[in-house]
C-alpha cells in the first residue's frame, strides 16, 4: 500500500510539474545561463550610456557654457554628476532593467524567488555572519589584491583604474561628502549589484549547472565586469562569498548588507583616516602576514560554519 501511494505521489508529482507554465527562456529553446550572460554584455553598454546621457544633461543644467571642451572637462571633474551619472546606470540597469530581464526566465508569481527577494528563517542570523566575515576577510582581501598585483596589465586599462582610483579619492577627501559617498558607494552598489549578480546571474547559472558553477562563475562575472583586472583576484572572491551567502540564506538580504560593509565601511573608514585613500597595493607593499593568516582561518572557519546554516530539503 505505501509503495502504491509513492507510485501514485511520483505520478502525480510528474503530472503537475508537466502542466506548469514554463518561463519564456525554456519555451523557446534557450539556456537560462546564455541569457544571462547575454544580458551581462548588453547591461555593460546599457549602463555607460546611460551614464553619459545623466552625466550630459547634468552638465547641461549646471553650466551655462555649452563649449564642448568646457563639457568634456566638467565630465571628468564634476564628481557630484560623475556620480549621480554612476548610480542612475546602476539604478536603470543593473537593477530595474534587470526585473524586466528576470521576466523571460520566470513565469508570473515565481519571479521574486527566482532573485532570492525574500526573506528565509536563516536570512537574520546569516546578514549578521555575513557583516562580520566581511570584517574579518579584509586581510586576506588585501593579500589576493598584493597577489593580483604582480599579473601585467595593459598600460591603457592601468591608467584607466589609477584614473578611477584618483577620481574616487579627492571626491572622499571633499568636505561634506561622507553621506553621498555612503549612498553613491555603499548604498547603491549593494542594492543594484546585488539584484543583479546574485539575484539574476547567480540563479540563471545555478538553473544551467548546478549551485557550486553558479557561485563560482558568478563570482568571476563579478570581478571582471568592474573591468579592473589588477582587482581581478579579490572582487572575484568578494563576489563568489556574496554569492555563497546569498545560496546559504535563500536571500539576497544578507549579501547586501556585506556588500554595503564592504563598500559603505571603507568610505566611513577613509573619513576618518583619509590617508588611506593614497595607499596603494604594489608589489613592493609590506604584507602583514601574521594578520593574514589569521584571517584566512577565521574566514575559512566562518564559510564552514554558515555551510551548517543551510537548511536540508526536508527542513525547506
Amino acid at each position: 500500500m505505501d509503495q502504491q501511494e509513492a507510485a501514485s505521489h511520483s505520478e502525480y508529482q510528474e503530472v503537475y510539474e508537466n502542466s506548469k507554465p514554463r518561463p519564456w527562456v525554456e519555451r523557446n529553446g534557450f539556456a537560462h545561463w546564455a541569457m544571462a550572460l547575454t544580458w551581462v554584455l548588453v547591461a555593460l553598454i546599457a549602463f555607460n550610456v546611460v551614464g553619459a546621457i545623466v552625466g550630459v544633461i547634468g552638465i547641461l543644467a549646471t553650466s551655462d557654457n555649452l563649449n564642448m571642451e568646457v563639457m568634456m572637462e566638467e565630465l571628468s571633474t564634476n564628481f557630484d554628476i560623475l556620480f549621480l551619472a554612476n548610480s542612475s546606470g546602476q539604478i536603470l540597469i543593473m537593477a530595474l532593467a534587470t526585473l524586466l530581464v528576470v521576466r523571460l526566465h520566470a513565469v508570473k508569481g515565481e519571479r521574486k524567488d527566482f532573485l532570492r527577494l525574500n526573506i528565509t528563517k536563516n536570512t537574520w542570523v546569516v546578514t549578521v555572519i555575513a557583516a562580520v566575515l566581511f570584517v574579518v576577510a579584509q586581510p586576506t582581501i588585501l593579500f589576493l589584491g598584493w597577489l593580483n598585483s604582480f599579473i601585467p596589465v595593459p598600460e591603457a586599462m592601468a591608467q584607466m583604474q589609477e584614473t578611477m582610483a584618483e577620481m574616487i579619492a579627492t571626491f572622499l577627501k571633499s568636505d561634506n561628502v561622507l553621506l553621498l559617498g555612503v549612498f553613491h558607494i555603499g548604498i547603491v552598489p549593494a542594492v543594484c549589484e546585488e539584484i543583479m549578480y546574485r539575484g539574476y546571474v547567480q540563479r540563471a547559472f545555478e538553473k544551467s549547472w548546478g549551485i557550486v558553477a553558479a557561485i563560482l562563475i558568478s563570482g568571476a562575472i563579478f570581478g571582471a565586469y568592474h573591468l579592473q583586472i589588477s582587482n581581478f583576484l579579490p572582487l572575484a572572491t568578494l563576489g563568489v562569498f556574496l554569492a555563497y551567502v546569498t545560496y546559504i540564506s535563500d536571500s539576497l538580504i544578507p549579501a547586501m548588507v556585506a556588500h554595503f560593509v564592504n563598500n559603505g565601511g571603507q568610505v566611513i573608514a577613509s573619513s576618518f583616516y583619509p590617508e588611506m585613500l593614497d595607499e596603494k597595493i604594489t608589489p613592493d607593499m609590506d604584507i602583514p602576514y601574521l594578520l593574514v593568516f589569521g584571517s584566512m582561518i577565521l574566514t575559512a572557519a566562518i564559510l564552514y560554519y554558515l555551510k551548517t546554516l543551510k537548511p536540508n530539503e526536508a527542513e525547506e
